[in-house]
């Protein structure tokens, strides 16, 4: 039987990964396509999209592993085989998927319970959903002397300039979805009654905000910064104050070739051959070993 503070996280995620109301997505997803390709919404094919288990079970099987949706719909009104691009219509608070926040709170309940010192970070926090459930695990369990910081341009991915970056253009001029602001991530988080003295937004590009933010031991570092410049930056301001134990999260190692290179590059840098665990196809983990 699950504790109380399990039943809890479980809730935590999933409302962050929305779960709770999959045929409302599913009406969504219909009529944000039926816009993207400029015909009209039909109400019969509307409220099918709301019964239609077939399509609610896509909706429950993507946010499983934080991938694209299909619609599967109406052959003729809407081609069967186009993604919906999922984030620009989900309600969703993260992007990452059911097995990668279940490695995430598994590493925070490990760091507690082995007691590993320091704070929780993630770099590149979107609408906030990760950070959302490292707070929610530290509420669960009591503890009220660790912070989760959560580091963002809250502006989108930079524009970058570096070689490895060149071929994967994701600043908000391109990708709009990914850029969310400060106010609509505070909002959220205020909505699930954890925002408090211990998360601590820290806004701007990594290599200028993390330096000096005054960040001090860490015991887990989670990074979403999708470049090969934005990965490097965040390694290099911050692997040092990871303690012996700590979690290293690496959420686009397994998709995007800049943020694989720029791990590649600094692991090798650093001499570190502790083995990359796969949490999903999206993403890798090692823990820091001792000096």
């Amino acid at each position: 039987m699950m504790t109380i503070q399990q039943r809890y996280l479980e809730l935590i995620k999933s409302a962050i990964l929305n779960e709770l109301y999959p045929e409302l997505e599913a009406q969504l997803l219909y009529t944000v396509l039926c816009a993207a390709h400029q015909q009209p919404v039909q109400l019969d094919l509307f409220w099918q999209a709301r019964t239609d288990a077939s399509l609610r079970d896509a909706v429950a099987r993507a946010k499983q592993y934080g991938e694209t949706i299909h619609l599967r719909l109406a052959p003729g009104h809407v081609r069967r085989d186009q993604p919906d691009l999922r984030n620009y219509t989900e309600y969703a608070h993260s992007m990452v998927g059911r097995r990668r926040l279940d490695h995430l709170q598994h590493c925070v309940e490990q760091i507690l319970s082995e007691g590993i010192p320091g704070d929780l970070l993630e770099a590149g926090v979107w609408r906030g959903g990760c950070c959302l459930l490292m707070r929610a695990v530290l509420a669960a369990h009591d503890i009220h002397d660790r912070v989760v910081w959560a580091a963002d341009s809250f502006a989108g991915v930079p524009t970058s300039s570096h070689a490895m970056d060149l071929a994967y253009p994701l600043d908000a001029s391109v990708l709009p979805v990914l850029s969310v602001d400060q106010a609509t991530v505070t909002d959220i988080m205020r909505r699930y009654g954890l925002l408090d003295e211990q998360i601590r937004l820290l806004p701007g590009w990594f290599e200028q905000s993390l330096p000096d933010a005054g960040i001090g031991q860490l015991a887990l570092l989670r990074i979403d910064a999708d470049l090969y410049s934005s990965t490097n930056a965040v390694l290099q301001a911050l692997y040092d104050k990871l303690q012996p134990g700590g979690w290293v999260i690496i959420d686009d190692y397994g998709i995007l070739p800049p943020c694989r290179q720029a791990v590649d590059a600094f692991r090798q840098q650093h001499s570190i051959s502790i083995p990359l665990q796969k949490i999903d196809d999206h993403a890798v983990a090692w823990r820091k070993a001792a000096p």
